[in-house]
Protein backbone atom coordinates (compact mmCIF):
# COMPACT_ATOMS: atom_id res chain seq x y z
CA UNK A 1 0.00 0.00 0.00
CA UNK A 2 1.78 3.07 1.02
CA UNK A 3 4.46 2.20 3.57
CA UNK A 4 5.21 5.72 3.48
CA UNK A 5 3.59 8.98 3.64
CA UNK A 6 3.89 12.82 2.72
CA UNK A 7 2.86 15.57 5.48
CA UNK A 8 3.21 18.89 5.17
CA UNK A 9 6.20 18.29 2.64
CA UNK A 10 7.85 15.80 5.13
CA UNK A 11 8.23 12.03 4.30
CA UNK A 12 6.87 9.83 7.61
CA UNK A 13 6.78 5.95 7.93
CA UNK A 14 3.10 5.01 7.60
CA UNK A 15 3.69 2.02 10.71
CA UNK A 16 5.48 4.85 12.60
CA UNK A 17 3.12 7.42 12.57
CA UNK A 18 -0.38 5.12 13.22
CA UNK A 19 1.82 3.76 15.95
CA UNK A 20 2.60 7.24 17.73
CA UNK A 21 -0.93 8.16 16.93
CA UNK A 22 -2.52 5.01 18.49
CA UNK A 23 -0.62 6.44 21.59
CA UNK A 24 -1.84 9.54 21.59
CA UNK A 25 -5.46 8.87 21.05
CA UNK A 26 -5.40 5.57 23.48
CA UNK A 27 -4.25 8.80 26.32
CA UNK A 28 -6.84 11.21 25.40
CA UNK A 29 -9.33 9.37 25.46
CA UNK A 30 -8.15 7.76 28.78
CA UNK A 31 -8.62 11.63 30.56
CA UNK A 32 -12.36 12.32 29.99
CA UNK A 33 -13.21 8.40 30.78
CA UNK A 34 -11.08 8.73 34.17
CA UNK A 35 -12.65 12.38 35.08
CA UNK A 36 -15.90 11.16 34.76
CA UNK A 37 -15.05 8.28 37.41
CA UNK A 38 -13.98 11.46 39.80
CA UNK A 39 -10.54 10.01 39.30
CA UNK A 40 -7.80 13.46 39.31
CA UNK A 41 -5.99 14.39 36.39
CA UNK A 42 -2.57 14.18 37.56
CA UNK A 43 -3.36 10.95 38.54
CA UNK A 44 -4.71 10.18 35.39
CA UNK A 45 -1.41 11.84 33.60
CA UNK A 46 1.01 9.14 35.97
CA UNK A 47 -1.11 6.10 34.42
CA UNK A 48 -0.68 7.62 31.16
CA UNK A 49 3.17 7.81 31.28
CA UNK A 50 3.62 4.36 32.40
CA UNK A 51 0.88 2.54 30.04
CA UNK A 52 2.85 3.36 27.11
CA UNK A 53 6.08 2.50 28.86
CA UNK A 54 5.37 -0.99 30.34
CA UNK A 55 3.32 -1.95 27.34
CA UNK A 56 6.52 -1.26 24.91
CA UNK A 57 8.88 -3.64 27.55
CA UNK A 58 6.24 -6.44 27.71
CA UNK A 59 6.16 -6.29 23.68
CA UNK A 60 9.84 -6.28 23.57
CA UNK A 61 10.28 -9.15 25.77
CA UNK A 62 6.86 -11.27 24.51
CA UNK A 63 8.59 -11.18 21.01
CA UNK A 64 11.98 -12.12 21.95
CA UNK A 65 10.35 -15.19 23.13
CA UNK A 66 8.07 -15.73 20.20
CA UNK A 67 10.94 -14.41 17.35
CA UNK A 68 14.24 -14.58 18.61
CA UNK A 69 15.74 -15.27 15.69
CA UNK A 70 14.66 -11.22 14.21
CA UNK A 71 17.45 -10.13 17.03
CA UNK A 72 20.20 -10.92 15.03
CA UNK A 73 19.28 -7.62 12.96
CA UNK A 74 17.15 -5.91 15.64
CA UNK A 75 18.89 -4.70 19.06
CA UNK A 76 17.62 -5.69 22.21
CA UNK A 77 17.39 -2.12 23.25
CA UNK A 78 16.14 -0.58 19.48
CA UNK A 79 13.80 2.03 21.14
CA UNK A 80 11.64 1.59 17.45
CA UNK A 81 8.38 0.16 16.93
CA UNK A 82 9.90 -2.79 15.54
CA UNK A 83 10.22 -6.24 17.36
CA UNK A 84 6.85 -6.06 18.89
CA UNK A 85 4.14 -8.51 20.55
CA UNK A 86 0.97 -6.99 21.39
CA UNK A 87 -0.16 -9.43 23.51
CA UNK A 88 3.13 -8.93 25.74
CA UNK A 89 2.08 -5.54 25.43
CA UNK A 90 -0.71 -5.83 26.47
CA UNK A 91 0.52 -7.97 29.64
CA UNK A 92 3.18 -4.68 30.16
CA UNK A 93 -0.08 -2.84 30.21
CA UNK A 94 -2.09 -4.93 32.98
CA UNK A 95 0.97 -4.51 34.81
CA UNK A 96 1.04 -0.85 34.82
CA UNK A 97 -2.76 -0.83 35.95
CA UNK A 98 -2.33 -3.10 38.23
CA UNK A 99 0.80 -0.83 40.04
CA UNK A 100 -1.38 2.22 39.79
CA UNK A 101 -4.09 1.08 41.41
CA UNK A 102 -2.49 -0.28 44.36
CA UNK A 103 -0.47 3.03 44.12
CA UNK A 104 -3.75 5.03 44.54
CA UNK A 105 -6.29 2.36 46.29
CA UNK A 106 -8.38 2.07 43.31
CA UNK A 107 -10.33 -1.35 42.06
CA UNK A 108 -8.11 -3.01 39.60
CA UNK A 109 -11.39 -4.20 38.09
CA UNK A 110 -12.70 -1.46 37.99
CA UNK A 111 -9.94 0.66 35.61
CA UNK A 112 -9.95 -2.02 33.35
CA UNK A 113 -13.58 -1.52 32.69
CA UNK A 114 -12.53 2.27 31.54
CA UNK A 115 -9.74 0.92 29.55
CA UNK A 116 -11.36 -1.36 26.97
CA UNK A 117 -12.63 1.73 24.95
CA UNK A 118 -8.70 3.34 24.72
CA UNK A 119 -6.75 0.44 24.18
CA UNK A 120 -9.40 -0.60 21.28
CA UNK A 121 -9.14 2.19 19.91
CA UNK A 122 -5.49 2.08 19.86
CA UNK A 123 -5.50 -1.47 18.74
CA UNK A 124 -7.66 -0.38 15.75
CA UNK A 125 -5.68 2.69 14.91
CA UNK A 126 -2.03 0.91 14.93
CA UNK A 127 -3.53 -1.59 12.42
CA UNK A 128 -4.23 1.12 10.22
CA UNK A 129 -0.21 1.53 9.87
CA UNK A 130 0.26 -2.23 10.04
CA UNK A 131 -2.13 -2.20 6.52
CA UNK A 132 -0.89 0.33 4.85
CA UNK A 133 3.20 -1.13 5.89
CA UNK A 134 2.35 -4.38 4.50
CA UNK A 135 3.30 -6.11 7.99
CA UNK A 136 1.24 -8.53 9.51
CA UNK A 137 -0.48 -9.37 6.74
CA UNK A 138 -2.25 -12.50 5.36
CA UNK A 139 -1.78 -15.66 3.46
CA UNK A 140 -1.88 -15.59 0.00
CA UNK A 141 -5.69 -15.76 -1.86
CA UNK A 142 -7.82 -15.72 -4.78
CA UNK A 143 -10.63 -14.01 -2.78
CA UNK A 144 -12.29 -11.20 -3.46
CA UNK A 145 -10.68 -10.10 -0.35
CA UNK A 146 -6.89 -9.98 -1.58
CA UNK A 147 -5.01 -6.36 -1.71
CA UNK A 148 -1.57 -6.16 -3.42
CA UNK A 149 1.15 -4.92 -1.87
CA UNK A 150 4.14 -3.44 -4.13
CA UNK A 151 6.59 -6.39 -2.39
CA UNK A 152 4.67 -8.89 -3.37
CA UNK A 153 4.48 -7.49 -7.06
CA UNK A 154 7.39 -9.80 -9.26
CA UNK A 155 10.07 -8.03 -10.54
CA UNK A 156 8.81 -7.39 -14.26
CA UNK A 157 5.45 -6.22 -13.05
CA UNK A 158 3.33 -8.58 -15.35
CA UNK A 159 1.72 -10.35 -12.01
CA UNK A 160 0.83 -9.80 -8.91
CA UNK A 161 0.28 -11.80 -6.00
CA UNK A 162 -2.66 -10.83 -3.60
CA UNK A 163 -2.89 -11.71 0.14
CA UNK A 164 -5.57 -11.27 2.80
CA UNK A 165 -6.09 -7.72 4.48
CA UNK A 166 -5.68 -9.42 7.92
CA UNK A 167 -4.80 -6.12 9.70
CA UNK A 168 -8.38 -4.76 8.57
CA UNK A 169 -9.97 -8.37 9.89
CA UNK A 170 -8.41 -7.59 13.15
CA UNK A 171 -9.07 -3.72 13.12
CA UNK A 172 -12.78 -4.31 12.11
CA UNK A 173 -13.39 -7.28 14.69
CA UNK A 174 -11.47 -5.06 17.68
CA UNK A 175 -14.05 -2.51 17.02
CA UNK A 176 -17.34 -4.52 16.75
CA UNK A 177 -16.65 -6.42 20.00
CA UNK A 178 -16.78 -3.73 21.91
CA UNK A 179 -20.60 -3.36 21.81
CA UNK A 180 -21.00 -6.50 23.74
CA UNK A 181 -18.47 -5.13 26.34
CA UNK A 182 -20.14 -1.91 26.31
CA UNK A 183 -23.45 -3.29 27.05
CA UNK A 184 -22.37 -5.19 29.88
CA UNK A 185 -20.62 -2.19 31.57
CA UNK A 186 -24.13 -0.48 31.08
CA UNK A 187 -25.65 -3.22 33.15
CA UNK A 188 -24.07 -2.61 36.08
CA UNK A 189 -26.43 -3.74 38.59
CA UNK A 190 -26.46 -7.14 36.97
CA UNK A 191 -22.54 -7.26 36.20
CA UNK A 192 -19.54 -6.57 38.81
CA UNK A 193 -16.71 -4.33 38.03
CA UNK A 194 -14.31 -6.02 35.42
CA UNK A 195 -17.09 -8.15 33.56
CA UNK A 196 -16.93 -5.55 30.40
CA UNK A 197 -13.24 -6.06 30.74
CA UNK A 198 -13.17 -9.92 31.01
CA UNK A 199 -16.01 -10.03 27.78
CA UNK A 200 -14.33 -7.56 25.88
CA UNK A 201 -10.39 -9.58 26.33
CA UNK A 202 -12.31 -13.17 25.98
CA UNK A 203 -14.05 -12.02 22.49
CA UNK A 204 -10.66 -10.51 21.92
CA UNK A 205 -8.54 -13.91 22.11
CA UNK A 206 -11.47 -15.25 20.26
CA UNK A 207 -10.97 -13.41 17.44
CA UNK A 208 -6.90 -13.69 17.09
CA UNK A 209 -7.09 -17.57 17.31
CA UNK A 210 -10.09 -17.21 14.36
CA UNK A 211 -8.04 -14.90 12.24
CA UNK A 212 -4.67 -16.57 13.24
CA UNK A 213 -4.86 -19.85 10.45
CA UNK A 214 -4.89 -16.46 7.78
CA UNK A 215 -2.27 -14.64 8.87
CA UNK A 216 1.85 -14.71 7.66
CA UNK A 217 3.70 -14.92 10.84
CA UNK A 218 7.36 -14.60 10.28
CA UNK A 219 8.01 -17.49 13.21
CA UNK A 220 8.87 -21.46 14.20
CA UNK A 221 6.47 -23.27 13.26
CA UNK A 222 5.89 -24.47 16.90
CA UNK A 223 5.03 -21.06 17.67
CA UNK A 224 2.74 -20.74 14.87
CA UNK A 225 1.22 -24.22 15.12
CA UNK A 226 1.44 -24.90 18.82
CA UNK A 227 2.15 -21.75 20.88
CA UNK A 228 -0.36 -19.52 19.82
CA UNK A 229 -3.32 -21.78 19.50
CA UNK A 230 -2.77 -22.82 23.03
CA UNK A 231 -1.50 -19.27 24.49
CA UNK A 232 -4.92 -18.31 23.07
CA UNK A 233 -7.27 -21.22 24.22
CA UNK A 234 -5.88 -20.81 27.55
CA UNK A 235 -6.81 -17.10 28.19
CA UNK A 236 -10.56 -17.51 26.39
CA UNK A 237 -11.02 -19.96 29.31
CA UNK A 238 -9.06 -18.10 32.41
CA UNK A 239 -11.15 -15.14 30.95
CA UNK A 240 -14.51 -16.89 30.89
CA UNK A 241 -13.65 -18.56 33.99
CA UNK A 242 -13.43 -15.35 35.78
CA UNK A 243 -16.45 -14.41 34.66
CA UNK A 244 -18.59 -16.90 35.36
CA UNK A 245 -17.06 -16.99 39.15
CA UNK A 246 -17.67 -13.40 39.12
CA UNK A 247 -20.93 -13.14 38.22
CA UNK A 248 -22.24 -15.88 40.19
CA UNK A 249 -20.67 -14.61 43.61
CA UNK A 250 -22.29 -10.85 42.37
CA UNK A 251 -26.13 -13.35 42.07
CA UNK A 252 -25.95 -14.68 44.67
CA UNK A 253 -24.70 -11.59 46.89
CA UNK A 254 -28.29 -9.43 45.79
CA UNK A 255 -30.32 -12.25 46.30
CA UNK A 256 -29.21 -12.02 49.54
CA UNK A 257 -30.06 -8.52 49.76
CA UNK A 258 -33.34 -9.17 48.43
Amino acid sequence: MKPYLVLFGKTVASYRLFAVLAVILGIIILFPLFSKKKVKAWKTAILAVFLPVFFFIGARLFNIFVNSAAYEDISLFEPEFVGLSIYGGFSGALLAVALWCLLFRMSVFGILDLCIVPAAISFATARIGCFLNGCCSGKFTSSIFGVVYPKFADAGGLASYPVLPTQLFELTFAVIILVPALVVQKKSDRFPEGSAFLVYANLFCIMRLLILPFRRLPYEPWVKNYFYPAFYLILIFISLVIFLFRYIKNLRVNEKEY
